[in-house]
């Protein structure tokens, strides 16, 4: 489910251009899959606010290597919460990865 938004920034070369189109995915994913809609969406905005912060400003590889990083722990989180189906893991990966996102956390 969420692997297939990381699969596209892996294909797409993980550049600025990618996570643009990760964001445009995952935000339509959220709107046909309404169960997973709110893990979709954090990594829609996790997406676009990459791709706003670095947008017209050059991106050393260290740092696409950490945001490749933080963003497939992400993924990984989410995955595995969602197919345990316990909601109560859904709702703590939710809320670490939005709380880390809010601190600016990449």
């Amino acid at each position: 489910m969420f692997t297939t938004i990381l699969d596209i920034l892996q294909d797409k070369g993980r550049g600025i251009h990618a996570y643009a189109a990760v964001a445009r995915t995952a935000m339509k994913m959220a709107a046909l899959h309404p169960e997973q809609a709110a893990g979709f969406y954090v990594l829609a905005t996790t997406a676009e606010t990459f791709v706003d912060l670095h947008e017209r400003m050059p991106v050393s590889s260290q740092e696409l290597a950490q945001a490749f990083a933080a963003f497939t722990d992400d993924v990984t989180a989410l995955q595995e919460a969602y197919e345990g189906g316990d909601p109560a893991t859904i709702l703590a990966a939710l809320n670490r990865i939005a709380a880390a996102r809010a601190k600016g956390e990449a």
